[in-house]
């Protein structure tokens, strides 16, 4: 019974870290991706100009 518990007790908060890292580091690299593109139509906006 108290190795149930000890799992439940570190593997699962590890679990939600884990998780919760993963998440962040998918967002960041979504917003990576729009700023690039948003770089992209800048450059062309200013060679445009030119």
């Amino acid at each position: 019974m108290s190795i149930i518990a000890a799992i439940l007790f570190y593997l699962v908060p590890a679990s939600i870290i884990i998780w919760f890292m993963v998440s962040i580091v998918s967002a960041q690299r979504r917003r990576n991706r729009i700023l690039e593109q948003i770089l992209e139509e800048l450059k062309k906006d200013k060679h445009q100009e030119s």
